[in-house]
């Protein structure tokens, strides 16, 4: 019965010892998500832009596209989060690109919101 119990917490503790590694495994991982989730997001919202490109000159929706692929190729130092507000409030941006815009800024945490 002795070498149950000796088993037993030996079991205990290699399972604790896991679980505390595997807890610091996600933290780490949630940690680097939220380091890279503003660039992720500014990227999608590039390639929203993109597709929305016409031949046409679009003044407005060029100077949306020049600020995100700056900030992405680390040209600017912030995300330009003033000008896609001002950019879904103006007449150019389609509704599928604004609801994208929209809730781009939400994911980002820049939507004005606590």
């Amino acid at each position: 019965m002795d070498t149950f119990w000796q088993n037993f917490l030996l079991e205990i503790a290699l399972f604790t010892a896991l679980g505390i590694l595997y807890y610091f495994y996600q933290k780490r991982r949630l940690i680097r998500y939220e380091d890279t989730k503003v660039p992720l997001v500014m990227g999608f919202v590039l390639q929203a832009c993109l597709a929305e490109k016409t031949d046409e000159p679009q003044p407005v929706l060029d100077g949306v596209i020049e600020a995100l692929d700056d900030y992405l190729q680390q040209r600017a130092p912030e995300p330009p989060l003033a000008l896609l507000r001002a950019f879904l409030t103006s007449p150019e941006c389609t509704t599928e690109l604004r609801e994208v815009i929209r809730e781009s800024l939400i994911e980002a945490g820049a939507d004005g919101e606590k």
